[in-house]
């Protein structure tokens, strides 16, 4: 007889084979997917009606190992499921119940991932888009982007501006600013669409100072926004949030990071250093007449 082995890592080797058990049973039935194409239209409904019932966050919490084998064993077992048939509505039941904001296909947009650039540099992506998917589900699960990016093109048309997200999509954001060193290739035409939709969106979004929130509808790249480029974007973030420039008087008023940080999340909710370095390019470009301080140099 085989003595078991019990180690400081074999609870969490338990896991992971359990995990990957229960995943592997799972995606078996992915051949018979069918792109979402025969989803009822109130497919939604239905999912987070059994959300709510069966499956809370006090009982089963986002982001944890707990809720997503719970599911999972949830969607394999005929006789307590009965309301999922197709592997369409499982997986679809699947994304509702792990990332409803699709957190992992956005947070993949705005990752920088080219196959245009060194492969040394997507391996880096790859590798915190790896650490991202395993916090967001509970567990490593290399599917959830591509059928993440199916269920967006099904359920997220043209033209639809979310309002309420909760997850950090303004990290990725800032991240991808940081090679942005001037807007001289964005003309005045340019300018003035980009303040139009930087209107549009504030008329148009219940939430439209929230961070995450327009950075997340930045990235759409279905968005009626049609925001192509990085400039194009930080021009309509700022135009959006702040046109008149607040956070670089908050900068020229105060005499250290922790009282900038402070009054900058007390205004804007948010803080990241590199958007007052971004706000001074844009006054430098668009608006150089503009004074921010009584001591400013004419």
């Amino acid at each position: 007889m085989t003595k078991q082995i019990n180690g400081p890592l074999h609870a969490e080797m338990e896991k992971e084979q359990e995990l990957l058990h229960y995943r592997n049973k799972f995606y078996s039935d992915a051949t018979d997917f069918n792109d979402f194409e025969d989803l009822a239209s109130d497919i939604k409904n239905k999912i987070n009606s059994i959300l709510t019932t069966r499956f809370p966050y006090e009982q089963f919490p986002k982001q944890s190992t707990k809720r997503y084998l719970s599911i999972l064993t949830y969607l394999l077992n005929s006789k307590e499921n009965t309301d999922f048939a197709s592997f369409d509505e499982k997986i679809a039941f699947l994304i509702e119940a792990i990332d409803p904001e699709l957190s992992i296909y956005f947070h993949f947009l705005g990752s920088g991932y080219s196959l245009y650039v060194p492969k040394t540099e997507n391996y880096q992506i790859e590798g915190e888009l790896i650490r991202f998917i395993k916090s967001t589900v509970g567990g490593f699960d290399a599917q959830f982007l591509k059928y993440e990016e199916l269920y967006f093109q099904k359920f997220l048309k043209v033209g639809n501006i979310v309002s309420f997200v909760n997850s950090d999509f303004s990290t990725p954001f800032f991240a991808s600013t940081k090679s942005v060193h001037s807007f001289k290739k964005v003309n005045q035409a340019a300018f003035q669409i980009l303040s139009k939709k930087a209107d549009y969106y504030r008329l148009n979004c219940e939430n439209p100072s929230d961070i995450n929130t327009i950075c997340f509808n930045m990235n759409n790249p279905n968005s009626v926004l049609e925001l192509w480029t990085t400039p194009y974007k930080i021009i309509f973030l700022i135009s959006a949030i702040d046109p008149n420039l607040n956070a670089l008087r908050i900068y020229a008023e105060e005499s250290n990071i922790a009282n900038i940080k402070k009054r900058m999340i007390e205004e804007f909710g948010f803080y990241h250093e590199d958007f007052i370095r971004l706000e001074e390019m844009y006054r430098r470009r668009f608006f150089p007449e503009m004074r921010i301080s009584e001591w400013e140099m004419k």
